[in-house]
């Protein structure tokens, strides 16, 4: 057993979260310690791993999470934070493209743009690092933004030279502000255009620009290799300006109000919400006013795409919003 499973704040997850099927083993040896930020608020409720876990597989169609390493601020021990053990070690899984083969994942959960270190996330930090390299296990510890191809992500903006000076000088000499995006990109191991879109930041480059940008791409069939518009897509898919509220009568496609789920009998509603969903490619198939299997089918995928922290296949208030802000984007 290594040192770092001896640690008393670490939790054992492998195999515990949402998965579907398994990372392939590793034929190289761990060179480099990966560090990853979440880029999810800690005050947000999707900042867990079991939001990452549905998110990486469901969304991204990865096989398990992408980290072998999660902190977590939000739940601590005896003074520390939780670290959960989320993939074995022995496997390579998807965290840092062509670099996953010698690359160990690991994330703090938080987007430390805006949120701030606490005492009990630094000393498991700490205390990791140090189990790590006690057990030999790679020689080096770069940020994600440091890795080949990936000097524009936005991950550990924080600088853990800056949040460690006093504790952990050594930890990571260069950490850097992320380059500006290029505007092609080429597709690295495990890359999907959800993992590689910059949903917030100044660039604002959406899924949705993704998509718009690179008409003859199947976002589900990336191939590592394949160059893409990037930063050139940003503004790709263009939402139409601001107009005055008017009431949803007046849509095309007006929407309902309230929550409409499994089970719920509004089928005027239920239509206009049937008719909206097809109108925007999420198909539903008839309009029937019933919230039937294949109507809460396209919720789910429609809030996969745009809400990936919110996926229950229930039609809400922050769902409407979407909804319309596509509709509206689609001319409607």
């Amino acid at each position: 057993m290594y040192k770092f499973e001896k640690l008393p704040q670490l939790v054992d997850k492998r195999g515990k979260l949402v998965h579907k099927g398994s990372y392939s083993k590793r034929t190289k040896t761990i060179t480099t310690r990966v560090w990853h930020h979440s880029l999810t608020k800690l005050s947000a409720g999707g900042s867990k791993i079991e939001s990452f876990a549905d998110f990486h597989v469901r969304t991204n169609g990865w096989p398990e999470i992408a980290y072998h390493l999660i902190i977590d601020p939000k739940h601590v021990v005896n003074g520390k934070a939780t670290i959960y053990y989320c993939v074995d070690i022995s496997k390579k899984s998807y965290h840092v493209g062509n670099s996953n083969n010698i690359g160990l994942g690991i994330c703090v959960i938080g987007d430390y743009r805006t949120d701030k270190l606490t005492d009990p996330t630094i000393h498991s930090i700490v205390d990791l690092h140090k189990a790590l390299v006690a057990d030999g296990i790679g020689k080096y510890d770069k940020a994600h933004n440091e890795m080949p191809g990936y000097s524009w992500k936005a991950c550990c903006v924080f600088d853990y030279n800056k949040a460690f000076k006093d504790v952990l000088d050594d930890m990571l000499p260069g950490s850097k502000q992320p380059d500006p995006v290029p505007g092609l990109y080429t597709i690295q191991e495990g890359d999907t255009f959800w993992s590689i879109a910059l949903k917030d930041g100044k660039e604002g480059i959406t899924v949705e620009d993704l998509i718009a940008a690179n008409p003859g791409v199947d976002p589900s069939k990336l191939k590592v290799g394949q160059t893409i518009k990037f930063g050139s897509a940003q503004n790709s898919y263009t939402p139409k300006p601001e107009t005055p509220k008017k009431d949803q009568s007046e849509y095309k496609y007006p929407l309902p109000s309230g929550i409409l789920k499994t089970g719920s009998t509004d089928k005027t509603g239920i239509k206009q919400l049937q008719n909206a969903l097809n109108a925007v490619y999420f198909k539903c198939g008839t309009v029937d006013g019933i919230y039937g299997a294949k109507t809460k089918d396209a919720v789910t995928r429609f809030q996969k795409v745009y809400l990936p922290y919110e996926v229950d296949g229930v039609f809400g208030s922050k769902t409407k919003k979407k909804l319309q802000a596509v509709l509206k984007s689609n001319g409607f």
